[in-house]
């Protein structure tokens, strides 16, 4: 009879350390936003958001997405979940196409797929994971304003 494979846990340990060392690296060298980096090793991030990383633009007057109508969704950010093009009027398919730019989107989808006033009247849905969320709202309050 077969067992199932046991982690081994000191090994996943040393890989994030290392992966988190190369985030801080990147910050003193510029490559990744301070505060990003600073999302990015904090303990209780994600190791799906350490290892990928993520995106926040720095303006949210660069969000001139469509508010309606269809958009094409980028090709690495589609599966069975997210369909290839999405109806920015449907409230469940605009909120699922928001919360994949958020967290996989590069800065330049953002800005031309998002759209400010849309992402502010959907942002108390809380469309993105709490290590993501703190920074847009660090960047700009006006996200959590009433």
């Amino acid at each position: 009879m077969a067992s199932t494979p046991r982690p081994h846990f000191a090994r996943v340990a040393r890989l994030r350390g290392a992966e988190q060392g190369v985030v801080d690296e990147a910050a003193r060298q510029g490559l990744i936003p301070e505060d990003i980096a600073h999302a990015l090793t904090a303990p209780d991030v994600s190791d799906l958001l350490l290892f990928q990383g993520f995106a926040v633009v720095t303006d949210l007057d660069t969000l001139v997405g469509p508010s309606s109508g269809f958009v094409d969704v980028p090709r690495h950010l589609t599966d069975g979940e997210m369909p290839a093009r999405v109806n920015v009027a449907d409230p469940a398919q605009c909120a699922a196409l928001y919360r994949r730019l958020l967290v996989g989107g590069t800065a330049a989808e953002q800005a031309v797929l998002l759209n400010r006033e849309v992402l502010c009247r959907l942002w108390p849905r809380r469309l993105a994971p709490h290590t993501v969320a703190e920074v847009w709202e660090r960047r700009f309050p006006e996200l959590t304003a009433p």
